[in-house]
């Protein structure tokens, strides 16, 4: 897995929310979405979920994807 710096994604969701016409928190929701259906068709059910979230909207990223798993039924923890 690649990681990327908290500059890396801050330029492009920047880049994203000024060239493509999408609110930031739109962006956010989409993202959370995206990685979250990821989680469901790669990750085996029942298992318990630590979040780290971070500051900005990367920490927003984090709360929207435990909220999907929440919603879900899966146990999760968020950690700041």
């Amino acid at each position: 897995m690649k990681i990327f710096s908290a500059s890396q994604i801050r330029d492009w969701d920047q880049f994203t929310i000024n060239n493509k016409p999408i609110a930031s928190i739109n962006l956010m929701e989409k993202a959370a979405t995206a990685c979250y259906h990821w989680i469901k068709e790669n990750l085996a059910p029942g298992k318990q979920f630590i979040i780290f979230c971070g500051n900005g909207n990367n920490g927003g990223d984090g709360l929207a994807i435990a909220r999907m798993l929440l919603n879900d039924g899966q146990q999760v923890k968020t950690l700041f």
